[in-house]
């Protein structure tokens, strides 16, 4: 029997779930009273993989009942390591129930504790559970932070979902490449041979001789976990999807229901309209670009969970005491925590908008001011231009060039000054690609700019067509009507912080203090975080001066190193009142409020969320001494009377500072 059990778990490594099911189900019912099911890991061990393997061939209830008695074996006789291996073929019957976001939380719960040789199928299941809701970026995420396999080594389910990513993001190439590996190695009785083929067929099939629609629901089965089911009855974006073929909608609105939160859905509408020239719709539903996520991911809103709390304070202890190669490790179990405390509290998407927002952004533009989404069609960078009543579409190149050109200048500003020539040709080189064919349109026009996230966290201000010019980014149109149509708040209790490091940060707010002789300093030991809380919610203006960090895959631990233990972005939720205005001067805290999927994130997200109006901040290193100087000249032109967005494109725009808000 124990043989037998062994052949079956090379069967299911094959691809013949159906053999293996059967297999192992009559060797369950052959150990019935038998000595060998009385050793702890066997009948449990069988249980598992049964479970599994059941729920591969869809014989769904069969699979919860196994993995339920297994799971409950596990417990009652102390195997740990087979107990978490049953958790996560749970995690994978929930999956393919259609339940992913349980999924993902099993998946993201067991990411601690499992050993590494388990942790590439794990990494596997949570790509795709990301996949199964759209979530392509984190799917990619996930499968990059699995452990790295030797070349060849990959198992079937590896490639298959790496397949699925790559035909995701538009490389039919190499998903081509990768369904065919899969099937010279497994024969056509093998589940994996047939989902090879299929994920081939969709990758060969000429996309653009394809409508729009046609694309998106290609799109959908390619989500579809890998072993399960197609839905019996039409989903909301399959109904969605034959209502934008029949040309019956244009522009989204709560007719979509539950679609509005699906990435090809949105994409499809988007690329329709812009296909039958309708640059209006277009815009309407590139708003949905930014905001569809937000049901499938926690945003800056952190719940209060004493584990949390514990993770984030290891974490800033971590920062303080120079423990910084354990704080990678550290960022990513508590964000993978966030994200299961967010779903413990229930997902809470968006509400569909029932008003247009086009007619209200052209209202509120006026004659003198211009609006900018950048987003993506198809593959083709385009930018929407709201400006002098009209709404255009104008393509701008292969979208992949643009995204390059925007990563080069980051990365090139890592080693540079800003004034270097370096950086000044790879400014140039992204100004002319995203803002060329944009220019005709708004002239001289001050902007407020929104970005999907695949173009990043670029400093707008250093592109030579924007020196000077004043400049908003937003997250949508609709957040930035809101927050102009707001009403201005006086700017008169001024508080100013200064870090211990670097040392200009003291200067530099010594030099402030003087231009605001009533204002409230923190320097030195008494700049703790706590502190800073609590006098900022005090203040209409902070300025808060320091070295500035965001971790990798985790912006709402961006920091700023104060006194004893820095400022972390997640503490800014503990704000009893926001001010009107926000300036960090440190590298870095501008990231995350564009390059994340769902609501902004970092520091800017949590300020904005907290209610403060205007934020500025930098995306990218800044250079100590030359911002000192800058700061004071922004400081000293806004005691003038001059708008922030304006001081900011005087000053700060040319050093790689944004103005985020209105």
């Amino acid at each position: 029997m124990l043989s037998q059990v062994r052949h079956g778990v090379l069967l299911a490594r094959a691809g013949r779930f159906e053999t293996t099911a059967d297999l192992l189900d009559d060797i369950r019912h052959r150990m019935r009273g038998h000595p060998v099911a009385e050793a702890a890991p066997v009948l449990p061990g069988v249980l598992a993989n049964l479970g599994l393997a059941q729920t591969m061939c869809g014989r769904f209830p069969q699979a919860e009942d196994h993995l339920a008695r297994a799971h409950a074996l596990t417990r009652e006789r102390g195997l740990r390591m087979l107990g978490l291996v049953t958790r996560q073929n749970r995690g994978c019957l929930a999956l393919y129930r259609g339940d992913a976001p349980t999924a993902i939380d099993t998946f993201l719960g067991l990411l601690p504790h499992l050993p590494a040789g388990r942790r590439e199928a794990l990494h596997v299941d949570l790509a795709e559970a990301f996949l199964a809701e759209g979530l392509v970026e984190e799917a990619a995420t996930a499968l990059d932070d699995g452990p790295r396999t030797e070349p060849g080594s990959a198992t079937a389910g590896a490639l298959l979902v790496e397949a699925k990513l790559r035909l995701l993001e538009g490389d039919r190439a190499r998903t081509a490449e990768l369904t065919r590996q899969v099937r010279a190695v497994f024969g056509p009785g093998s589940l994996w041979y047939r989902l090879a083929a299929r994920l081939e067929h969709l990758a060969l099939r000429p996309a653009r001789q394809r409508t729009p629609a046609a694309r998106a629901r290609d799109r959908l089965a390619v989500r579809l976990p890998l072993a399960a089911p197609a839905p019996e009855a039409p989903t909301p974006a399959h109904r969605a999807l034959d209502a934008l073929e029949r040309g019956a909608r244009r522009a989204p609105g709560p007719w979509l229901d539950g679609a509005a939160h699906d990435p090809h859905v949105v994409r499809a509408g988007l690329e329709g309209s812009l296909a039958s020239g309708r640059p209006r719709d277009a815009l309407e539903w590139a708003e949905l670009t930014r905001t569809w996520a937000r049901g499938h991911l926690p945003g800056p809103h952190e719940p209060a969970t004493p584990a949390l709390s514990a993770l984030a304070g290891d974490y800033r202890a971590g920062l303080a005491g120079g423990r910084g190669p354990g704080s990678a490790s550290r960022a990513l179990a508590w964000e993978a925590a966030r994200w299961r405390a967010w779903h413990a509290e229930g997902r809470h998407p968006d509400p569909v908008p029932r008003d247009r927002i086009c007619d209200r952004l052209l209202d509120r533009l006026g004659p003198d001011r211009g609006f900018v989404h950048f987003t993506a069609a198809d593959g083709t960078a385009v930018a929407l231009v709201a400006a002098g009543g009209r709404v255009h579409s104008r393509p701008l190149g292969p979208l992949t060039g643009a995204v390059r050109a925007i990563a080069r200048l980051v990365h090139v500003l890592a080693g540079d000054r800003a004034g270097s020539p370096r950086v000044r040709a790879a400014a140039a080189e992204a100004a002319r690609i995203l803002l060329g064919p944009v220019l005709p349109l708004v002239g001289d026009r001050p902007l407020a700019v929104a970005a999907e996230p695949c173009f990043g966290d670029p400093p707008w201000g250093m592109l030579p067509a924007l020196r000077g010019r004043p400049v908003h980014l937003v997250s949508t149109a609709r957040s930035w009507v809101e927050r102009a149509d707001a009403p201005d708040t006086p700017v008169g209790r001024t508080l100013l912080v200064a870090a211990p490091e670097p040392e200009g940060a003291r200067r530099e707010v010594a030099a402030l203090a003087r231009l605001y002789p009533g204002a409230r300093v923190l320097s030195g030991g008494q700049a703790r975080w706590g502190r800073v809380l609590e006098e900022a919610a005090e203040a209409d203006s902070v300025h808060l001066a320091g070295h500035g960090h965001v971790p990798r895959r985790a912006p709402m631990l961006a920091s700023v190193g104060l006194g004893e233990e820095p400022l972390l972005a997640r503490d800014l939720a503990g704000l009893t009142r926001a001010p009107s205005l926000v300036t960090l001067s440190a590298c870095w805290t501008g990231q995350g409020f564009t390059a994340v999927t769902g609501a902004p994130s970092g520091f800017v997200g949590a300020l904005h969320a907290r209610g403060v109006r205007t934020v500025v901040a930098s995306p990218v290193p800044v250079g100590d001494a030359a911002v000192e100087a800058a700061m004071v000249r922004f400081h000293r032109t806004l005691v003038s009377g001059v708008p922030v967005a304006e001081a900011v494109a005087l000053h700060l725009g040319p050093v790689g500072f944004c103005c985020f808000g209105a």
